[in-house]
This record gives structure tokens, sequence and C-alpha cells, in this order.
């Protein structure tokens, strides 16, 4: 009969316990949040601290895709969530980009349309002068992030020199370029990857190119530096 009684007590011990445990372990939801301006990838790392992967008796999971993240969260949690996420989603401003192109030589005198650059190229290369022979002009759309190709040809340069690059535009309004490309009719001059954010100007380097052109062909080679200034448009 004691024996009895014992099995009597352990069985709703048990039964008490279990109840304790299915009371005290959170209930968890699935939702999917569907962005129109971000990366899903990218605002997996911003919801990051209310999602717990760690809590023991029901971890918290995320997944993301490019155009939406889903969350196995409390709803306390995905609520959180979705208003973090509503101030996340937002469009990205459009960016300009001014390219020039300048030549390196003897020049005297100074080419008013590059004086907010002339003093660096003066730091990093060693011509007595530098005049503006070319520039291009790039819009980078707004909205959702993306990479964005393009490529244009200068104006006002004798041989086509164009410029080309794979750029993107992060959240924080930081161009990217990788990689940003010179070349002329004959070949590649340039290539080199670059970020820079709206109101910078950077010299992204120099190299050489054929000038003149005698019956298809040219007659003799310069120095060009490029630069490249970012705007938001």
């Amino acid at each position: 009969m004691r024996y009895g009684k014992l099995i009597l007590l352990f069985t709703a011990f048990a039964v008490l316990t279990a109840g304790c445990e299915a009371l005290w372990k959170p209930k968890l939801d699935v939702q999917t949040f569907n962005l129109e301006h971000r990366s899903g990838y990218e605002a997996a790392s911003i919801i990051q601290p209310y999602v717990f992967g760690d809590r023991e008796e029901a971890p918290g999971e995320m997944s993301a895709t490019e155009e939406a993240i889903t969350v196995r969260e409390t709803r306390d949690n995905l609520d959180k969530i979705g208003r973090v996420l509503e101030e996340f989603d937002r469009a990205i401003p459009g960016v300009r980009l001014y390219f020039q192109l300048i030549e390196a030589d003897s020049f005297q005198g100074e080419d008013p349309a590059i004086a907010d650059v002339v003093e660096e190229l003066r730091s990093l290369f060693r011509f007595e002068g530098y005049r503006l022979i070319g520039e291009a002009t790039v819009l980078l759309a707004g909205g959702p992030m993306g990479t964005q190709e393009f490529s244009q040809q200068f104006l006002g340069v004798e041989n086509p020199i164009t410029v080309q690059a794979e750029a993107r535009l992060t959240s924080a309004g930081t161009v990217r370029m990788a990689p940003v490309r010179l070349a002329d009719t004959w070949s590649q001059l340039m290539e080199a990857t670059v970020s820079l954010t709206p109101g910078q100007t950077i010299v992204i380097g120099g190299t050489q190119a054929r000038t003149g052109l005698v019956d298809g062909s040219p007659t003799g080679r310069t120095t060009l530096v490029l630069t490249v200034r970012a705007e938001r448009d």
C-alpha cells in the first residue's frame, strides 16, 4: 500500500513538473518580413539582438533572402523586430558621381576646374602642371540596394576614353566600386577598387595613355589621372 502511494506521489510530481515546464516554455511564432528598399541579409545583422538563438527550451531562429527575412520568436520580440525593420527599410538616396580626367605634364598656370584636387595631385605625383581634359557624370539610382553597372565616355577627349564600374550603394550612402576601370580604344588603362562617401573627392590613380591619331594609329603618350567626387542626387 505504501509502495502504491509512492508511485502515485511520483506520478503527480512528474505531471506537476511537466506542467510547470510547459508554462515556463515561451510560445514562438513565425513571421516573414518583406523588404522593399534594403537587403534581407543586411537586415539580419540589425535584428540579431532580438533573436535569442541560445534560449535553451525554445531557441529563436532566423533566415534571410535578398528580399525578405523570416524569424521564429516570441510575439513581443516579433513586434519589436517589425518596428525596427520599419525604420530600417527606407529608400537609399541616389548619388551622382563626377569623374574628371586630368592630364599631367609641364603645364604653366592653374586650371580652376581642378582647384580642389591640385594640392593632392602634387603630393602624389611629380609633374609641373595639371589640366582637365575630360569629364563624365554618372547617376546611381537610389531605392533598393543592388549592384549597378555603368559605362560612360569622357567628353572633350581626343581619343575615346571610357570609365566603367560595378557600383553599390550601402545603407549609409557610401559608394563602393569594385572595380572601376578606365579604358581607351586599344586597352584597359587602369583598374581599382574605390569607396567614397557623398561630399568626398578622391584620386583613383594615374596611368599612361596614347595620344593623337594618324591614319588610326596613336602618335604619342601622355600621363592621365582619374578622380571622382560623389554628391547626393
